[in-house]
């Protein structure tokens, strides 16, 4: 039931990112190409490590230096397990963190789900069932 309400959370704030920043995918020819804000938009990512992502301190010091880079986006792992570390008890701090972060450096966001916990559910009962 918790991974489904962590793709929920992460999908409602996704869809409302998207939405803030009028994103579309238009075809040209055979290729399809990201519009952001009426402008062709090419991803020049990084990525938080595993440890950079679970810390505050580590996404402040980060940020900035992605931006120096010259980069526009950063990939961030999203932990169910730091987002509820006890049932029913929710914690966005770092979630809140990486959006300020961003917006502060001008960097565009996407949430990665974890590998293992993604494993974990298709191993779920619920899942195989459906299967």
């Amino acid at each position: 039931m918790k991974n489904w309400i962590l793709i929920l959370v992460l999908s409602v704030m996704t869809v409302g990112y998207v939405n803030a920043q009028k994103s579309t995918l238009q075809k040209q020819g055979t290729a399809t190409q990201l519009v952001v804000d009426g402008k062709p938009f090419l991803i020049l990512g990084g990525e938080l490590g595993n440890s950079s992502a679970a810390c505050t301190e580590d996404i402040e010091r980060i940020f900035p230096k992605l931006q120096r880079m010259g980069l526009n986006t950063v990939l961030v792992p999203a932990y169910w397990d730091l987002i509820e570390p006890q049932e029913g008890q929710f914690d966005f701090t770092l979630t809140d963190k990486v959006i300020r972060q961003a917006r502060q450096n001008d960097l565009k966001v996407i949430f990665l789900r974890c590998l293992e916990e993604l494993h974990e559910l298709l191993r779920s009962p619920l899942v195989q069932r459906k299967l």
